[in-house]
Order: structure tokens, then C-alpha cells, then sequence
């Protein structure tokens, strides 16, 4: 008699944890499109026992133990099959609430035909070729743009280049002309002035002698000073060389000189030829 409650005892207290050891999984059954619940789906799950559920408003609920297990799901339109999904869930805790809800795609057109046991048996091609060419055409347009950028970069810096070597609006001539063709022409009055160079003739008289060169301010004497020491003429890009002064302050000194009768500024192609007037 003794014995026989021993042994009830320990087949209880074997069953105990088996029986609390059981986790709670629920969820919802969502149509794919619309994520609305499927009412009425089958749900089944691997246990052992196996267990059915019949999911009233789209939703289900298991009590499982720990393991591996397979669920699958069904949904039926007028005894048809309409979807069907299978997901593997893993159960590792022993006790717990959670929450497992399972969207369901429509079958292929040709998976109709099977029954459920051969749904899971439905394979799909997929290209070999498809990510190579997603990876080609990202590359081309890749270089297009490349392409653009370095296009734009080119024109960018040979307008800026342009820029550069244009300064005010000056009288131009033929770029073929020498240096030594700039010099104004002094053989006859009835000689006709070379179109875009000024000769003394030029300018009018009244003007007055030329102001005194050391009264002129530092900056404007300096030029003076450069244009002498290289005979009397040079470019404007190699005066602003010498200077060490930005282009725009270099023209505006220019151009007070010339106000003031010092100088001769003459177009020569993209440049300037700067001239001593009193050194002509």
C-alpha cells in the first residue's frame, strides 16, 4: 500500500511540469493585401497531440511546450482553397505569452490543383540573370552621371578660365599683328588711324600737359615705375604679375591713368597692351 502512493506521488510529480511547462502562442490570420483578418481559417499546428483551430474573426490560440513545430494554415472560399501558408516556430521558453500572427498569400494559379499535402512541395524559378542585370544598369547610369559631372566641371572652369583673361571693353585688332604694330602712326595727317589704336592725333589738345608723376598716389606710380623699367609697354596680365593686386584693382588703376593722359590701353587678342604715353 505504502508503495503504491510512492508511485502515484512520483507520476504526479513527474506530470506537474509537463502540464505548467506550456507557453501560450496567439495571433491573427491577415490577408495579404488588405491586412484584413481571415475569419474562419484553419490553423494547425505539429504537436503532439496535433491541434486544430478554427479561427473565428482571424484569430488563434495554442498552448505549446518547448520544441520545433510547424503551423500551418488554410482558408477556403466556396470549398475552394484561396491560401494557404506554412511557418516554422521555435518555442524555447517554459512559460509566457506571445504573439504570432501569420499573413497569408493567395496559392499560384497552378497550385490549385494539388492537394494540402503536396502544397508544400510548390517550388518557383527565379531568373539566375536577374541581379546581374539590376547590377548593369546601376553601373550605366552610374557612369552617365559621371559623365554629365565631368562635362559640366570642364565647362565650368573654360568659361572661368575666359573670365580671366577678359578685362573691360577695349577697342580690338587683328590678333596676327605684332607688338611692334601697336605703336601709333605718326607718318602723315592725311593718313588714316589703324582701326582700334589710338594716335596722338586722337585726342584732343585741351586736354592739358600731363599731371606731375610725383604727385600721383603710391599704387599709380608703381605701375608708371614697372611700365618704364620694361621700355614703355606690357601686358595687363603681366603687370597684375608685378603688382601682386586682383584684376579688378588693376583695371581700375588703369583706367585712372588713362584718365589722368599717363597711359594707352590697347586690345591685343584676349589681352591687353598697356603703353607710356609720354614713352610712344
Amino acid at each position: 500500500m505504502f508503495n503504491t502512493r510512492l508511485l502515484l506521488i512520483v507520476i504526479v510529480i513527474i506530470l506537474i511540469p509537463q502540464t505548467v511547462s506550456a507557453i501560450t502562442i496567439h495571433g491573427t490570420v491577415y490577408e495579404w493585401s488588405t491586412f484584413e483578418p481571415l475569419d474562419n481559417a484553419l490553423v494547425e499546428v505539429n504537436s503532439t497531440p496535433t491541434q486544430f483551430r478554427v479561427a473565428a474573426s482571424g484569430v488563434y490560440s495554442f498552448n505549446l511546450p518547448p520544441g520545433d513545430y510547424l503551423i500551418k494554415t488554410s482558408y477556403y472560399q466556396n470549398d475552394t482553397l484561396v491560401y494557404y501558408g506554412e511557418d516554422t516556430l521555435t518555442v524555447t521558453d517554459y512559460e509566457g505569452n506571445y504573439v504570432f500572427d501569420i499573413l497569408m498569400f493567395p496559392l499560384h494559379e497552378e497550385a490549385e490543383e494539388f492537394t494540402d499535402e503536396d502544397i508544400g512541395n510548390v517550388t518557383y524559378d527565379v531568373e539566375d540573370n536577374i541581379l546581374p542585370g539590376f547590377d548593369l544598369t546601376y553601373t550605366a547610369v552610374a557612369l552617365l552621371i559621371l559623365m554629365i559631372m565631368g562635362a559640366a566641371a570642364y565647362y565650368h572652369y573654360k568659361k572661368r578660365d575666359v573670365l580671366e583673361n577678359e578685362s573691360e571693353p577695349a577697342e580690338s585688332i587683328e590678333p596676327e599683328e605684332s607688338i611692334e604694330s601697336i605703336e601709333p602712326k605718326k607718318s602723315s595727317e592725311s593718313a588714316e588711324p589703324m582701326p582700334g589704336v589710338h594716335i596722338e592725333n586722337d585726342y584732343p589738345n585741351d586736354r592739358g600737359p600731363a599731371p606731375d608723376i610725383d604727385m600721383l598716389p603710391d599704387d599709380l606710380k608703381e605701375i608708371i615705375d614697372i611700365l618704364e623699367s620694361q621700355g614703355g609697354r606690357m601686358t595687363q596680365k603681366d603687370l597684375r604679375a608685378r603688382l601682386n593686386c586682383s584684376e579688378a584693382k588693376v583695371s581700375l588703376m588703369i583706367t585712372d591713368l588713362e584718365d589722368r593722359g599717363l597711359v594707352h590701353k590697347v586690345k591685343k587678342g584676349r589681352g591687353n597692351i598697356i603703353l607710356l604715353r609720354y614713352m610712344e
